[in-house]
């Protein structure tokens, strides 16, 4: 859904403006690529498909390749647009066996992507309540780090991150969907394989 509500687009890639009753195939991208909209800009889009990322300007009608190198071409892939600043996406995934696994961060619409060294491999990225006002959203990330696989937050946008789990609570995979509570700092919620959804507090 478009960042006001009134457009949707749909990994068909198709669009519609009139809450599902019709939808328009769009130019430009792969049929079943993974689509995201911007959660401030209402007429941008963002699509992946196959190591290539693609941005649409227009509602999700038209979608250009951008010049992004150096994403995973293979493996599960995440990625979200940061709430309340336009153009800030964070992207996920990989695997071992492509040789590129882990997280990247763009702030230009996905024209480029930086990958985050701290961070050895990512499944899933989501975004909750900053520790305080002001503050860059806190970014919930299921990732190994420093070795260890874990639930992990940042503070600072991906500089540091703690985490939030521990070797007692493991929840078989959990690279489909993580989120933070944006009126809550600090909760989380985890989407498992096969054991419900699961909220952490601090």
């Amino acid at each position: 859904m478009s960042a006001d509500g009134g457009r949707a687009v749909w990994a068909a890639v198709s669009w519609s403006a009139d809450g599902g009753a019709t939808w328009t195939a769009s130019e430009g991208v792969p049929a079943g690529a993974t689509v995201e909209s911007d959660w401030v800009d209402a007429a941008r889009f963002y699509a992946y498909a196959a190591g290539t990322f693609y941005s649409s300007v227009d509602g999700g009608a038209t979608f250009v390749a951008t010049a992004a190198a150096g994403l995973p071409a293979t493996g599960n892939v995440r990625f979200k647009a940061r709430p309340g600043k336009a153009g800030d996406i964070w992207f996920a995934g990989g695997d071992t066996a492509g040789g590129v696994y882990g997280l990247w961060r763009s702030t230009d619409g996905g024209a480029s992507f930086t990958r985050l060294s701290n961070v050895d491999e990512a499944d899933a990225v989501g975004f909750g309540k900053p520790k305080k006002r002001g503050d860059y959203p806190a970014v919930f990330v299921t990732a190994k780090v420093r070795g260890v696989r874990g639930i992990v937050r940042s503070d600072d946008a991906g500089r540091h991150w703690i985490r939030v789990n521990d070797d007692r609570h493991q929840y078989a995979w959990t690279g489909a969907a993580i989120t933070g509570d944006p009126r809550v700092f600090g909760r989380v919620y985890l989407a498992t394989n096969g054991r419900g959804v699961i909220y952490g507090e601090p």
